[in-house]
């Protein structure tokens, strides 16, 4: 569990979504990404990891940047600036990386299981 700052909602619980969802946002999410997919990976970052109702619902067919403007409009329309919204996203962005397994990691189960 983490727990974020986030004008107007004040502070928020967040949880990593699943692993796919992480791995979706993280490796699309670089420098030489667009800025405007930049903004919906941060927003899709938020909406997936905070634990609150009041958040857009995941969509049952995942559509990563569609749910990104979903997740825009509704942040955005409560008055998010969007300043906090690239701060905070890039902070889940980053937790969420932590949570995805790493080279090492990959080949030490391949080694183990020869």
């Amino acid at each position: 569990m983490k727990k974020i700052n986030l004008q107007p909602f004040g502070e928020l619980e967040c949880q990593r979504p699943p692993l796919s969802i992480c791995f979706d946002v993280v490796s699309m999410f670089s420098e030489s990404t667009e800025r405007h997919v930049r903004a919906r990976l941060c927003a899709v970052a938020l909406c997936y990891a905070i634990q609150d109702n009041r958040f857009p619902k995941k969509p049952t067919s995942f559509e990563l940047i569609q749910h990104g403007s979903k997740c825009l409009d509704f942040l955005f329309g409560r008055g998010v600036p969007v300043s906090s919204m690239y701060e905070i996203g890039l902070d889940l962005i980053g937790w969420f990386a932590e949570s995805l397994p790493s080279e090492n990691e990959v080949n030490d189960v391949e080694n183990f299981s020869e």
